[in-house]
């Protein structure tokens, strides 16, 4: 018989869990009680991570007891590290041991990586020693490398093994070990020798060795201090669902795991856009307001020195200004349309960057490419604006003046948009760091300077 659409709907495990806007106005309303444990934890971890961070931390506690323990670590695991860091603060010791002992270890290391030496040995002292072990050892690499960010938990074969016990052997392991189709070979010294797949086995002879059935050409084998967005751009280039992370020795450590790598390239994303515009790499709209404010005052004072600097400029020109007050009307004009200009090449620049489809080689050619286009554009816009220039104040000089000034501002501009940035990574500094900030700086500047120096010359 089929179902009534009532019917299926009531037993739809979306309409069982809550949605964030249910949660919130329960909180909203101090009706936490009133949150059914069963229905919570049917709901999505990262609505749930969602409405903790925005509450204080009695009510955090208050909903995270609802939860058993393994929910609450899926909930951590979502959250920001700081959020989740706050949070492990405010529970008991024992709590806080047994949801770190549910997280994965290389989420545990992340975490613990918010507290201190003394703190993290504290917690650490309270897991059970092979998981302490585990964590401790992750926590020896840079966060910022493959190693950093890997899963110890792998499932290996010998290559003497047949495939009816590499099968048995992995059902053995299937409750320590990473879920994963791909198969890494490893020797009696742990070294990587080959891959296969659960679906090769499953379609090969019981008795076949694995020797003779892996594939010993390795792509895709990360070495253990390589950085993991190098590691990322990796993955996404092969289209694997991870790769192996090896040290010096050729030793299979762990693997990157594909929601790792989504994490990273998020992370890194969301950074470059802040950093391009002086917020706080890790800053979150959430945040405090002095810490905010800590990571955001020193670009802008930096931005006050760029200002006064073109303050400067201009009053070089005030007597010209006075005696031709139409200087002033078009003078932000050039330099808001040669900062856009630059805004353009800077974003593409960053992207390619960080794509890895920019090379030290490609630096010469990609500027003077970047500078055609700007002055492309600006010998178009210019044109545009000098017609609309003359035919407004029936003063044609006055739009011959800002068809030459735009048209160097901005082919400055796309020079800019592309050298700012290649010489902030050959000079090992983050491109996105602040290069919004040195672009406006000088389209700015330049464009002021241009149209002034110009404008005092063929009008006056």
């Amino acid at each position: 018989m089929v179902k009534s659409m009532s019917e299926s709907s009531s037993q739809d495990p979306r309409r069982e869990a809550y949605t964030f806007d249910e949660l919130m106005q329960l909180a909203l309303d101090e009706n936490l009680e009133a949150i059914e444990p069963q229905r919570l934890a049917r709901t999505s971890p990262y609505e749930v991570g969602s409405l903790l961070k925005r509450l204080d931390s009695e009510k955090r506690q208050a909903i995270l007891k609802k939860l058993s323990y393994e929910d609450a670590a899926d909930i951590i695991a979502e959250m920001d590290t700081e959020d989740s860091a706050d949070m492990l603060r405010e529970m008991k010791s024992l709590r806080a041991r047994k949801i770190i002992e549910g997280l994965e270890p290389d989420d545990a290391a992340c975490l613990l990586r918010e507290f201190g030496i003394q703190e993290q040995e504290r917690i650490l002292a309270n897991l059970p020693e092979e998981v302490a072990r585990t964590i401790r050892n992750l926590l020896s690499y840079d966060p910022d490398t493959a190693a950093g960010v890997m899963t110890p938990y792998v499932t290996t074969l010998r290559d003497d093994m047949t495939v009816d016990e590499a099968i048995h052997h992995i059902r053995r392991e299937k409750n320590e070990t990473e879920n994963s189709d791909m198969l890494y070979v490893v020797d009696t010294q742990k070294r990587l020798m080959g891959v296969t797949s659960v679906r090769d086995l499953i379609w090969s002879r019981p008795n076949k060795k694995i020797s003779n059935l892996m594939h010993k050409e390795l792509r895709g084998v990360c070495q253990a201090d390589q950085h993991k967005e190098d590691a990322a751009r990796l993955m996404t280039e092969l289209n694997f669902q991870n790769l192996p992370v090896v040290d010096a020795r050729g030793r299979l450590m762990g693997m990157i795991t594909y929601d790792d790598v989504m994490d990273i390239l998020r992370d890194a994303a969301t950074e470059d856009i802040q950093k391009l515009h002086g917020a706080g790499a890790d800053e979150n709209i959430h945040d405090a307001v002095f810490p905010s404010v800590a990571k955001r005052i020193p670009w802008l004072i930096a931005n006050l020195g760029i200002a006064l600097t073109m303050a400067k400029v201009i009053s070089l020109f005030t007597e010209q200004i006075a005696q031709l007050t139409i200087l002033a009307v078009f003078m932000n004009l050039v330099s808001s349309l040669g900062g856009s200009a630059g805004a353009q090449t800077l974003a593409v620049a960053i992207r390619s960057l960080a794509l890895g489809n920019l090379h030290t080689g490609d630096a010469r050619g990609i500027c003077w490419k970047e500078f055609c286009k700007g002055l492309s554009n600006g010998l178009m816009i210019g044109f545009l604006t000098s017609v609309i220039a003359a035919i407004w104040t029936k003063n044609s000089m006055i739009g011959l003046v800002l068809f030459l000034a735009m048209s160097a501002n901005m082919g400055l501009a796309g020079l800019a948009g592309a050298l700012i940035p290649l010489s902030l990574q050959s000079l090992r500094f983050d491109p996105a760091q602040s290069s919004y900030i040195f672009l406006s700086s000088i389209t700015d500047i330049a464009g002021v300077s241009i149209f002034l120096t110009l404008g005092s010359k063929l009008l006056l």
